[in-house]
């Protein structure tokens, strides 16, 4: 990989359950929520890298919702975003979205390339 090329990301059905409160929350990160995502926020992460902002994370929470709880509107995910827990919902959302990367291939050395210096 190169400095200018972005991670693949498997983005075929990527679910995940989460907790907020008391209850727990099925999200789904497919096309649809990619484009609902891009919709609110004119970013398309599978192909760009999400700017850190804070309604960019709520954005990216409420596109996983979408399919499985359509009741969830964006402003009840901005009001579970306060002081207290606004960066663990961040890492949430971000790691909801994005999972484990895959692993970096291996050259015919049998090492892991180096990645980009930025």
């Amino acid at each position: 990989m190169n400095d200018k090329t972005l991670p693949v990301i498997d983005i075929a059905a990527r679910e995940k359950e989460i907790v907020i409160g008391d209850v727990t929350y099925r999200l789904r990160y497919n096309f649809n929520a990619i484009a609902g995502f891009e919709e609110g926020t004119g970013i398309n992460p599978a192909i760009q890298p999400i700017p850190p902002t804070l309604y960019n994370f709520m954005c990216l929470l409420y596109a996983g919702l979408r399919a499985h709880h359509p009741e969830v509107t964006i402003d009840v995910v901005m009001e579970w975003f306060n002081e207290a827990n606004a960066a663990e919902l961040c890492k949430l959302a971000y790691e909801s979205f994005y999972g484990t990367l895959p692993e970096p291939k291996k050259d015919e050395g049998g090492e892991a390339p180096n990645p980009p210096s930025a």
